[in-house]
């Protein structure tokens, strides 16, 4: 039947993909918000998260929500609780421990903490981080942190773990509005989200970021090439610093993007999409038997071509598959070569007067 031809406008909400298509952009959230419901939610639009969680700016949770929920999907855990009427909207330890262990085992790609991280929340969240990537669900956290002096801030970078893709010590003015620590924090992470996994942030850009505060100095000794301001020995710690590279252009970028276990964002980032991406849930519950390890076998070198020829993630992953008893089945993930940052250019130059 002939069909009169016509144009149809209507609201269609977006759905989660398990396409990740490059992107790492399936953040958990933890936080205070305005509700007492405190099972994890996922949501797919920022008006339907607003609507069930809350706008009131007084709950941590409710404030960073629209600045780091910009694609993807978002998994809300509230820790928001009620005292004889009163709401008690503040994280502890034993609230972050608790609300983590409710997402435990589901699959995200960020981890954000409404609040300013202690030096116990870091090491709570990299153990918890630890344990999701043993169940093949890694992920890693950008977070915000303020301490008294250089000497703590060194302490604090030192038990940052493999998880880390950032920890800020500067509030950001972004398109001329001043955020705070918090906020800056969110806004990082909403810009890393939507970044593809395999680019670097050394040196580059941080999109509408018009200004930064404290403005951090990089002085280094020329002969042992030391650190010596603050600014230089957090960047050399895998702090996240941001400078003006041009006033003029309002252009602020991150130094280094290398994290504190010494590996570059990219890196830490490209190791959690391949880790997923060979984790192989599919096959669980399959007979253990010669065509299914061919299946594994084809399956595994599908993901190798996707992330190192269609994605252009890294070098070269190399792994092994062996039957290791009736039950199982090994992957060993021998290596993954990644290209390294230039972080020098030397320029040469000769001059002739003749």
């Amino acid at each position: 039947m002939a069909r009169y031809p016509d144009v149809v406008v209507e609201e269609k909400k977006k759905q989660p993909s398990s396409n990740r298509g490059g992107l790492l952009n399936n953040v958990c959230l933890i936080g205070a918000f305005d509700t007492l419901e405190t099972e994890p939610m996922l949501f797919n639009e920022l008006e339907d998260a607003q609507e069930t969680l809350g706008t009131d700016n007084t709950y941590n949770g409710c404030k960073v929500l629209p600045i780091i929920f910009t694609s993807g999907t978002l998994l809300a855990v509230n820790i928001t609780t009620e005292n004889e009427g009163t709401r008690v909207k503040t994280m502890d330890t034993a609230t972050l421990t608790a609300a983590l262990s409710k997402v435990k085992g589901e699959d995200f790609d960020m981890l954000f903490i409404a609040d300013i991280l202690t030096d116990d929340a870091i090491v709570i969240v990299d153990t918890f981080l630890d344990k999701m990537e043993k169940m093949k669900f890694p992920a890693g956290y950008i977070n915000g942190i303020n301490r008294a002096d250089i000497d703590a801030y060194l302490t604090t970078a030192s038990k940052a773990g493999k998880h880390c893709y950032g920890l800020l010590t500067q509030a950001l003015t972004v398109n001329g509005e001043s955020l705070d620590l918090l906020e800056s924090a969110a806004y990082y992470a909403s810009v890393i989200d939507n970044l593809h996994a395999g680019n670097s942030m050394t040196m580059k850009q941080i999109p509408g970021v018009t200004g930064v505060t404290p403005e951090l100095t990089f002085e280094f000794n020329e002969t042992t090439e030391a650190p010596i301001t603050d600014g230089a020995k957090m960047m050399a710690a895998g702090l996240t610093t941001v400078k003006a590279r041009s006033r003029r252009s309002e252009e602020f970028i991150v130094v280094n993007s290398e994290q504190p276990n010494g590996l570059d964002l990219y890196v830490n980032r490209v190791r959690d999409y391949v880790l997923k991406e060979m984790a192989l849930h599919k096959f669980l519950g399959d007979r253990n038997r010669n065509p299914t390890h061919n299946e594994v076998i084809q399956e595994l070198d599908r993901v190798k071509y996707n992330c190192i020829d269609t994605l252009d993630l890294l070098k070269d992953i190399i792994y092994t598959v062996e039957k290791e008893d009736a039950e199982t089945v090994g992957v060993n993930i021998v290596s993954m070569n990644f290209d390294g940052i230039i972080t020098r250019i030397n320029v040469y130059y000769t001059i002739k007067v003749e």
